[in-house]
């Protein structure tokens, strides 16, 4: 389903910069150190709009190409910066003016934090971006913080980083907090990892010593409870980890066994080559996609060839209009499947390959046109992800028919679906605000064709 987002990011973007970094104004260069790339504008353009240069602008936001900018890209513009006394924590912290070229990582990197300490010292999310003028607190001396720390001496080992993995997943693998991990490392959440680096963990330790358990007072030996017989498939619980086979019982219908099993309705119909409402016999014996659903793709007529993939190292995601089915990778390896609408009629979904450029958690949708009768007013629409203009994924509750194109342009899935795949692509969001890929962290990759 499509969505206006310019008037968005042109006026509700401005209001909430505004509140938050006192950017009183998007029209005067002196006020605005954050600037948000419309279509068609150039590098040159919004250099000459600010009074500023090219060179400028790409050095301070790491630039490779000074003819390629993309739309919704955040550009902080130069200005200043100084450090001065904060009398409300005087003897702990100071206030500082951030400057051209200042970050998160090589402040808190200077003063001997995490990214992550620095960040809630401040009130702010780790992968926010910092812009010219703006004030931080910063501690007179690292050991001003540290001073009150005490932490256990740890042994640790290199790492090599495989498929999948995240600093999120390897610090609870390891036992670690993720803004110890990072620290070892001098790594940040906005960076991504990569398979083959290397990173320093925790050695995993042996395990102590347990003393012997006393032997109990012997009592009768309890008698062996009778032998029951082995559950049927159809009996296992909802988000099983493996497919199961479902023998239909008098009147149920496809979605009273999807809501048995929790998993899509339009997902059992499209494995067993069903429509949504089809009516079902007794005694029909139903494939259960498991929790990952990736058996739909062994019904796919033409799955994807290898050597048309966007990446074999970073995570992304495969939309095949044709199959009207999404799939999430790690490399070359499928790792879910989902039944989606997209696009029909007169407004199809765009075919490309993107980067997912901008997220919410939850959002308001309207567009279309009174006069015509294609007005929509869609209030709390949830885990919203754009990967080109106002194209993107979100999830939908005024309709259930996946599997058939049905929306304006996006990618309807289920509220569990699209929660699923909103928390598994980067950027990844903290709060219910939006936020916004960057250079150091441009959004998962998104491949969208028939």
């Amino acid at each position: 389903m499509r969505r206006l987002i310019r008037p968005l990011v042109r006026g509700t973007l401005a209001i909430m910069f505004a509140g938050s970094a006192t950017i009183s104004s998007f029209q005067y260069a002196a006020a605005n150190e954050v600037h948000i790339v419309k279509p068609g504008e150039t590098l040159s353009e919004i250099a000459k709009q600010y009074g500023t240069t090219v060179a400028s602008l790409r050095q301070l936001n790491s630039l490779r190409d000074a003819n390629f900018v993309w739309y919704g890209q955040r550009l902080v513009i130069d200005q200043g910066g100084s450090v001065f006394a904060d009398p409300q924590s005087a003897g702990r912290y100071q206030l500082y003016r951030v400057k051209a070229g200042d970050s998160l990582t090589k402040l808190a990197r200077r003063y001997g934090l995490s990214v992550t300490q620095l960040a809630q010292i401040n009130g702010i999310s780790p992968l926010r971006w910092l812009y010219s003028g703006q004030q931080l607190r910063l501690p007179i001396s690292p050991t001003s913080v540290h001073a009150a720390q005490s932490t256990a001496p740890v042994d640790f080992q290199r790492y090599t980083v495989r498929p999948g993995d995240t600093l999120t997943r390897l610090a609870r693998q390891h036992g670690i907090s993720l803004s110890r991990l990072m620290s070892v490392n001098g790594l940040s959440l906005a960076r991504w990892l990569y398979v083959g680096q290397v990173l320093l963990v925790p050695a995993e330790r042996e395990p102590a010593l347990q003393p012997t358990p006393l032997v109990p007072a012997l009592d009768p030996a309890p008698q062996a409870p009778a032998l029951q017989p082995a559950l049927p498939i159809s009996a296992m619980v909802p988000g099983q980890s493996h497919g199961a086979v479902h023998t239909v019982q008098a009147g149920q219908s496809i979605r009273d066994i999807a809501g048995q099993y929790g998993v899509n309705h339009a997902a059992i119909a499209k494995l067993n080559n069903l429509a949504n409402n089809s009516i079902l016999e007794a005694g029909q014996a139903l494939r259960i996609p498991s929790e990952s659903a990736l058996e739909l793709l062994e019904g796919m007529e033409h799955r994807l060839d290898q050597s048309r993939y966007p990446t074999s190292t970073e995570r992304w995601v495969e939309v095949d209009l044709s199959e009207q089915l999404a799939v999430a990778y790690e490399g070359t390896t499928p790792v879910k499947a989902f039944v989606v609408s997209t696009g029909v009629g007169s407004t199809p979904t765009v075919q490309g390959t993107f980067r997912i450029w901008a997220k919410i958690a939850m959002q308001d949708m309207r567009g279309g046109s009174r006069a015509a009768g294609t007005y929509y007013h869609l209030r709390d629409v949830k885990n919203v992800q754009y990967f080109h203009r106002s194209y993107g994924f979100h999830g939908t509750y005024w309709h259930d028919n996946y599997g058939t194109p049905m929306s304006r342009g996006c990618i309807n899935m289920t509220n569990e679906d699209a929660k699923w795949l909103f928390d598994w692509t980067s950027p990844a969001v903290y709060t219910d605000d939006w936020l916004f890929s960057n250079n150091a962290n441009p959004g998962t990759l998104i491949m969208v064709h028939e």
